[in-house]
């Protein structure tokens, strides 16, 4: 087989014999762990029960892979990265962890191929930019769902042993099921976060299709009627983009959330919390205006109506108005956490009343900047008529203001303790980093699983039961 397929598999192969850089593996070690936390987290959306009811048989690797991927977006908490707007943890784990599990791999033998995953899928999402804007997302494609699950089929493959050959008609295999409409992040509904189980499935079959000898078009990336002409407007995909010896990896630029809210309202939230500081109060007669990216007003301010009195409590997650009133309330976790958002939130009529006085409208200076980094200018004016003001040029979590480890611990540790307890979250916190008794991707998945089942409270798989304290959480 030729073709960019097989080159593409080439690089795969070489990455994952030749060793990726320190850093690389590093990063795509702290994605495996906050894709894990999410997922626990996301375990009893309703997106994920539905998805779990639907499937015949938790132990097959496909169905696992679509109940963890839809877990791990299920919440819109997991990582994300400008300007490819793709979602790479929530496919590539998952993936890794429900084929990593069926050959009863241990964690630290996927970190490799999550970053190999990771990275083809980046590449492809940055392939759709065009004028500072992702077509995909233009079109009401989700990148995410799109370029995933070609990246999943090729760290599957990699991690099922096979060849160059059989990677490329992965990756052609994979690109056949490459799809989903973004007009769940507008209106609502439970199909957007299932994006994420359908793509890491697809990344299982495609690799599971190829190994049992099925074949894909050796174009199918590049041909006529290929994705990059059906998906990215005929932009010409270079293997050569791909990173070798010291061009910078893409896995190396996604930010991590602190917030379990949309991303692009990530930097408004830090605005809120620093006029917070500053003393503003969304009172009665106050009013607040906040500043973004002309692009992004569809996702977060837009219906109006719709975006003011969200219908539940995922559709707050992408209503601005909300997720800052939130913010400027004093929310949970490290400003606004996962206890912010309970079923009753859209009966909340205080915070309605405070949401509809936040304005949200296109800056020049964000859509400038946008999507390289999405930024946010909040100007605003107290009941008692004082004026407040906070900029913020990157998001915290992004790669220019990463989180540090005690605020990744407490992220995780949010979305953990609450279903495993805290010594058993503390021992997968450490055996998932590295600097104690190693997990196998088995117990990962059991893990997930029975938050899944919404069984009580248990100590967690042999081997992760051991006493930690929070201090000093570390990834080596």
């Amino acid at each position: 087989m030729t073709g960019l397929s097989h080159e593409v598999a080439a690089w795969a192969h070489q990455a994952w014999s030749g060793g990726c850089p320190a850093g690389v593996e590093a990063a795509a070690r702290s994605h495996l762990i906050d894709t894990v936390a999410v997922a626990i987290a996301g375990a009893g959306d309703p997106a994920t029960r539905s998805t779990a009811a639907a499937v015949n048989s938790s132990d097959d690797p496909l169905e696992r892979a679509l109940i963890l991927g839809t877990a791990g977006h299920a919440l819109d908490y997991d990582n994300a990265q400008a300007p490819s707007l793709v979602h790479p943890g929530c496919v590539a784990v998952p993936a890794m962890l429900a084929a990593g599990a069926r050959r009863d791999l241990p964690i630290d033998r996927i970190v490799r191929a999550v970053a190999v995953a990771e990275e083809i899928s980046l590449w492809l999402g940055e392939g759709a930019v065009r004028d500072r804007d992702s077509s995909l997302f233009e079109r009401g494609l989700h990148p995410t769902a799109v370029c995933g699950p070609i990246g999943a089929a090729t760290g599957v493959a990699l991690l099922t042993g096979l060849d160059v050959h059989r990677t490329a008609h992965a990756i052609g295999a994979a690109a056949s099921m490459s799809g989903g409409i973004l007009e769940g992040n507008r209106t609502g509904g439970q199909i957007k976060p299932m994006h994420a189980g359908f793509a890491a499935r697809a990344g299982v079959f495609a690799a599971g299709l190829a190994a049992a000898g099925a074949t894909a078009a050796p174009t199918a990336l590049e041909g006529r009627f290929g994705f990059a002409r059906a998906f990215l407007d005929g932009a010409e995909l270079r293997v050569a983009d791909l990173p070798v010896d010291q061009r910078p990896w893409r896995v190396t630029t996604v930010t991590t959330k602190p917030y379990p809210v949309n991303g692009f309202i990530h930097s408004a939230v830090d605005a809120a919390i620093e006029l917070r500081r500053q003393g503003f109060a969304l009172e009665p007669g106050a009013r607040l205006t906040v500043g973004v990216a002309e692009p992004v007003l569809r996702t977060i301010a837009e219906p109006r109506a719709d975006k003011a009195r969200p219908a539940t409590a995922y559709a707050a997650r992408f209503s601005g108005p909300v997720v800052v009133a939130l913010a400027l309330r004093g929310g949970t976790g490290l400003g606004v956490g996962l206890n912010d958002f309970p079923a009753s939130l859209p009966g909340d009529t205080g915070l309605l009343d405070a949401a509809a006085r936040v304005e949200f409208q296109a800056d020049p200076r964000c859509t400038a900047a946008f999507p390289a980094a999405v930024s946010a200018v909040a100007q605003a004016v107290g009941a008692d008529g004082r004026s407040y003001g906070a900029v913020v040029d990157h998001a915290l979590g992004s790669p220019r203001r990463p989180l540090t480890a005690d605020q990744q611990w407490r992220k995780f540790d949010d979305c953990v303790t609450p279903a495993l307890g805290p010594a058993a979250a503390g021992a997968l916190w450490d055996s998932l980093a590295g600097t104690g008794p190693r997990a196998r991707c088995a117990d990962v998945v059991t893990e997930v699983l029975r938050a899944v089942a919404a069984r009580p409270r248990h100590p967690g798989p042999a081997g992760l039961t051991r006493a930690c304290t929070p201090a000093d959480r570390r990834i080596s």
